[in-house]
Parts: C-alpha cells; sequence; structure tokens
C-alpha cells in the first residue's frame, strides 16, 4: 500500500487551533502518515504578510507536541502545479499526496494554471469552514475533472482565523483560537502589535528582512532545488 502524506500550503499568519485541528483530523481520517505544512513566502490575495521565517518558527512551537504534523520548506514563493507539485512528487515518490484546502482556497482552484492535472495527480481534504458540506461539493462539481478522492473535514475550530486573531492583538482584546507557545513567541518579537517597538528579527541564514513585509522575497532565499523538511520524512 502506498504512503499517503498531506500537504498543507497557506500563509498561517499566524497558525491557529483551526489548523492544527484541521491538519489532525486529516490525517485521521484520510489515514496519513504525516501532514506537512507548507508556509508560503509570498501567499496569494495576500498583501502585508508577516516574515516567513517568524511563521516558520511558530508552526515549530505549534506542532511540536504532534509527531504526525511537520514542517516543509519549499523554494517557490508560493505553491504552484507546475513547479512545487513536481517537487512534491520527487520527494515523496512512490507516495499518494493529499492536498489539505479550506474552501476559501478550493473556490479559486477552477482558475489556477494546471487545475486539471492537479486533480489527476493528488487527492483533495476540504475544510468547509463557516460553509456547509454540500457547498464543497457544489465548488468540486465546477472542476474539469473528478480528483482522485475527496475527504471533508468539519473540526469545533472552523470559525477561527489568523486575521481575527492578528486584530485582537493589536487592538488589545480577547480573541479565539490562538496557541499559548505561539503567543508567547508573538510577545517576544513584538507581532501584529501596534506598539511603537519594531518587530524583533531572529537569526536566519537565509532570510535577510524581518516582522512584516510587502510579500516580497527576502534576498537570503537560496534557490534550493530540494525541499526542506522538519521533521525528516
Amino acid at each position: 500500500m502506498k504512503k499517503r502524506v498531506g500537504i498543507f500550503a497557506g500563509s498561517f499568519d499566524p497558525v491557529h487551533q483551526g489548523h492544527l485541528a484541521f491538519a489532525l483530523e486529516a490525517a485521521r481520517e484520510a489515514e496519513l502518515e504525516r501532514v506537512y505544512f507548507l508556509p508560503e513566502t509570498r501567499p496569494p490575495r495576500k498583501g502585508d504578510i508577516t516574515d516567513v521565517a517568524h511563521r516558520v518558527a511558530m508552526l515549530h512551537l505549534a506542532i511540536k507536541p504532534y509527531p504526525q504534523l511537520g514542517v516543509l520548506e519549499q523554494p517557490d514563493e508560493q505553491f504552484s502545479v507546475a513547479k512545487t507539485m513536481p517537487r512534491l512528487e520527487q520527494h515523496f515518490a512512490g507516495s499518494q499526496i493529499f492536498l489539505l484546502l479550506g474552501l476559501e482556497v478550493l473556490a479559486y482552484l477552477p482558475s489556477w494554471p494546471f487545475a486539471e492535472q492537479l486533480v489527476t495527480r493528488c487527492g483533495l481534504i476540504v475544510a468547509p469552514r463557516r460553509e456547509s458540506r454540500q457547498r464543497v461539493v457544489d465548488v468540486v462539481a465546477t472542476l474539469a475533472r473528478p480528483p482522485r478522492a475527496l475527504y471533508i473535514i468539519e473540526t469545533p475550530h472552523g470559525t477561527e482565523s489568523s486575521t481575527d486573531i492578528r486584530s485582537a492583538i493589536a487592538t488589545g482584546t480577547p480573541g479565539t483560537g490562538s496557541l499559548a507557545s505561539v503567543e508567547t513567541y508573538i510577545k517576544e518579537h513584538h507581532l501584529y502589535s501596534v506598539a511603537v517597538s519594531p518587530p524583533e528579527p531572529i537569526p536566519s541564514p537565509r532570510l535577510s528582512s524581518c516582522g512584516r513585509s510587502t510579500g516580497t522575497a527576502s534576498r537570503g532565499w537560496r534557490p534550493w532545488s530540494s525541499i526542506r523538511l522538519w521533521p525528516r520524512a
């Protein structure tokens, strides 16, 4: 039987309980050996984004208690069928790949370049979040071809969002869905706050900027030919 791995691409700015609950439930229901978070350097439709070095660091803290979760870094600024999928297929050769998507991302899938190729090469695991399961089915029906497999995952944390957490921190109001280890990191590095202190940099051999950026790639990003995984596959 082929190994089954999940890839969860996104901004994770910051990672929260909803992300973890979705990944863990996807691993259970789809019988995935491991789910890898893939933080995108320049996510689509995201203007102001925290430096990927901070987002990767927060992901490591968040997944530490869960051996079935990992963090993946790759050279592409965002997930693409043309560039990212071949690297994943090479690294996970012989494994069946599943993409974890929120419904808001799935809605754009029919317009992705090479979307038809994507759904024939991997399965889809979708979180409806604030929408219904039927809405997921309706969107999937608009694809040129049905996916190799489809799982619809609902969790009690479906309404939590990174946007709400950032807003709560900036305004000093209570938020929901945040993780204690990530909260500590955010406070230590002055992320998302409106305080006068600038975001505190973290050492990184690959990234030269820190804090919030306009979405451009950092100069230190090396054009790796392979992906990097924590923990090692």
